[in-house]
């Protein structure tokens, strides 16, 4: 079959099977394409191609950046599209919400409308469980064929409710699943979005839901020694913790600017220092160390210039009391390395623009006396180093351009 990636639809019965993005995030992710357009590093976009049809794909991960870059004319080249093959759309399915409930960023809630998208695998189960009469051989194949890999998910009891094998696959508790899946299947639109952006924990949405529909909210004697209110508790403890922890975040990272600023302005020295070397393959380093007793004790020697800030690995290798001069020392040295780059390119630009055009403003370029040959001769040799394949920059097609103008110049 030929793989043809201009031939790709979206199939909405697919792309149903994943969670809405919310506005913040349609946002971040719109901006971020168009300034720095499709970013490989978070992977390809995914092209399930059917063998018996006409050669059209169906994205089967990817569909919002896909939807964005159409959106904002994004030019996206074959190599953005990663096709991948599956023998029938029920496994395509499988697949997606597999995929998706292992990612590690998705919120609670959103796990629970992933997991709501099995209902009717399960609910298909069931039936055929209670047609075959329960827990023969025949109802625990039709078991592994319809949901093979959830095997280490759902519990092996044969007497679980669908309700219990949803919470367990997606990784959240019981009562919170029950909360959570009354909510989405909610006629309150605006409930749910506040649910599903975060602007409402899953406890606080489900009481809200039991007030609008009327229901009792007062719990009776046997309710209030019920797991379930103290589970209601315990969210409600947990979501005020985590609007601390993004207010200290935020505070940190002012302190660590007000820090900085100082540091500036009294010209204050840090124990910990920062030097530029070049390793013995000719490339810049980052050193960052202490002087004791007169010798340098280095403690990372990395290259700094495609990162703002140190990442996790950089940090766990920088003693703990050297850690905010560590972030504060990276941020500056980064800045001078751009910088220090960018007029080494310049330089090197304005190079062989020179030597180039004192070649071609010569008025007969085959006219080649013996001193202008030495010359060509010496020049050739320089490109030869900077293009030849075997050097850092060169490949083979720079290589023949230089070789033509060898031949050119008669040298």
């Amino acid at each position: 079959m030929t793989i043809d990636f201009k031939k790709i639809q979206i199939d909405e019965e697919l792309a149903d099977l994943l969670p809405k993005l919310s506005e913040d995030d349609s946002s971040s992710l719109t901006q971020s394409l168009l300034d720095n357009g499709f970013d490989q590093k978070f992977g390809r976009i995914k092209v399930w191609f059917p063998e018996d049809n006409d050669g059209t794909g169906y994205i089967v991960d990817g569909h919002n950046r896909y939807k964005m870059c159409s959106k904002n004319g994004i030019e996206l080249s074959d190599y953005c599209f990663e096709p991948v093959f599956f023998d029938s759309k029920e496994d395509v399915i499988k697949w997606m919400l597999e995929n998706q409930l292992a990612r590690r960023n998705l919120q609670t809630i959103q796990r629970i409308a992933i997991a709501e998208k099995y209902r009717p695998i399960f609910e298909k189960q069931a039936k055929a469980n209670q047609s075959l009469g329960g827990g023969d051989k025949r109802s625990e194949n039709y078991q592994k064929s319809v949901v093979p890999n959830l095997a280490q998910a759902v519990d092996k009891k044969r007497n679980l409710t669908t309700d219990e094998k949803l919470s367990k696959i997606s990784g959240v508790k019981k009562t919170t699943y029950k909360m959570g899946a009354k909510v989405l299947k909610s006629d309150n639109e605006d409930l749910k979005q506040r649910v599903l952006s975060g602007k409402m924990s899953i406890s606080s949405g489900y009481r809200e839901l039991r007030k609008s529909e009327n229901e009792n909210l007062v719990l009776n004697k046997e309710e209030n020694n019920a797991p379930e209110q103290r589970i209601i508790e315990a969210d409600n403890r947990m979501n005020e913790i985590d609007r601390k922890i993004i207010d200290l975040k935020n505070e940190r990272e002012n302190l660590m600017r007000k820090r900085s600023m100082i540091f500036e302005s009294l010209d204050i020295e840090c124990e910990l220092k920062y030097e530029f070397v070049i390793d013995k393959d000719g490339f810049r380093d980052c050193q960052f160390y202490i002087e004791s007793n007169g010798h340098k004790n280095v403690y990372i020697t990395c290259c700094i210039l495609f990162d703002e800030t140190p990442n996790d690995m950089w940090m766990n290798m920088i003693p703990k009391k050297y850690k905010n001069d560590f972030i504060m020392l990276w941020k500056k040295a980064h800045q001078e390395d751009v910088l220090y780059r960018k007029k080494i390119d310049e330089e090197k630009r304005k190079k062989y623009h020179d030597a180039f055009k004192k070649i071609f403003d010569e008025s007969s370029i085959n006219k080649v006396d013996d001193e202008r040959k030495i010359y060509y001769k010496k020049f050739y040799r320089v490109l030869a180093t900077v293009f030849h394949p075997d050097s850092t920059n060169g490949d083979a097609e720079s290589m023949k351009y230089v070789n033509e103008l060898k031949e050119l110049w008669g040298v």
